[in-house]
């Protein structure tokens, strides 16, 4: 009886000592960073700077795991899927191609908003609308008297939907029409413009100061002029305050938990201050914005929002 009762005993001592493990605290192994770009592109530039910068802080390594192709939604895609949601796979985020994806992708398999909110809101780059310095104009209000005056003559191009939205809200703003000419990448837009295959366009405001005298910039996004150009206006000065610039951002899964997406914030605003990450996003012409999530998210929703209204005015249709 004894014996039984000491087998019995050491039994239940054992059950308690297999029992389940305490969980461990967030992060306890890599991070892997999506990013939507090839290597080389600018959010993996971008992503690459942050994930250098975050792991020292996370303790845990940030390996970034490129994923391009089908306008983003690969990458995003493959981040929304994980299961489970446990802060572990996070995407890099250009804010602009998440926002426009339910306006240019057919049968989305998930809600770009719901479904892959923001963590933070890392940066901004500026946009400039610009034209060769063959055409009559030198400023914008002259360019905007031209297309008045020659009424349908006035051209445009872009590469994608993103950029043609936006140029569609700057026409729509000043009350001008413009016919739009399809470009098959980013070089060959700009090319075009340069070379005045097209009156206007819109493009990163460091491909435009790249290519000097081969451009005129009539005006550029952001909250001040730049002190390079005084004389270009922001279109926040001209009214068009919707007119923003594009945005980078972190995003996990909704169902991602608090503590994960708490210390994933945490750690990726204190990388923004690292002296060495100013310096590169410097060199990237990138100026810092450290939204937390909840305003973060309600930046996807503005873009998203505008992104919607032009769609629809010009007849964008999911493909």
């Amino acid at each position: 009886m004894a014996r039984r009762t000491t087998v019995l005993l050491l039994f239940a001592l054992g059950l308690v000592t297999a029992g389940p493990a305490a969980p461990q605290a967030f992060p306890s192994k890599p991070v892997r960073l999506i990013v939507g770009d090839a290597p080389g592109g600018s959010a993996d530039l971008v992503g690459r700077v942050m994930a250098t910068a975050m792991a020292p802080i996370l303790g845990q390594p940030v390996v970034v795991e490129n994923k391009p192709g089908a306008g983003y939604t690969i990458a995003f895609g493959h981040v929304t899927k994980q299961v489970p949601a446990d802060g572990y796979t996070i995407a890099f985020v250009f804010v602009q191609s998440l926002a426009v994806l339910p306006f240019t992708i057919k049968d989305l398999r998930f809600d770009p908003l719901k479904d892959l909110p923001p963590f933070i809101g890392l940066a901004q780059a500026r946009l400039a609308l610009s034209s060769s310095p063959r055409r009559p104009w030198k400023n914008i209000q002259e360019m905007i008297a031209h297309a008045k005056a020659n009424p349908g003559k006035l051209t445009y191009g872009s590469n994608g939907p993103i950029a043609r939205v936006v140029t569609e809200a700057i026409l729509k703003g000043f009350g001008i029409e413009a016919l739009y000419v399809p470009f098959s990448s980013g070089s060959l837009a700009v090319q075009g413009l340069a070379q005045a295959q097209v009156d206007i366009g819109i493009s990163g405001l460091p491909i435009a100061m790249s290519l000097g005298d081969n451009l005129r910039i009539l005006a550029a996004t952001g909250a001040k002029r730049l002190t390079a150009y005084p004389d270009v206006p922001t279109f926040a000065e001209l009214g068009l305050g919707k007119v923003r610039s594009i945005s980078y951002s972190m995003n996990a899964p909704a169902a991602t938990p608090k503590e994960a997406v708490t210390k994933l914030y945490a750690a990726t605003s204190r990388a923004l201050t690292q002296p060495e990450v100013r310096e590169r996003f410097a060199k990237l012409f990138l100026e810092t914005t450290d939204l937390p999530p909840e305003a973060a998210a309600r930046e996807l929703a503005e873009e998203a929002s505008f992104y919607a209204e032009i769609a629809r005015d010009i007849g964008l249709r999911p493909e």
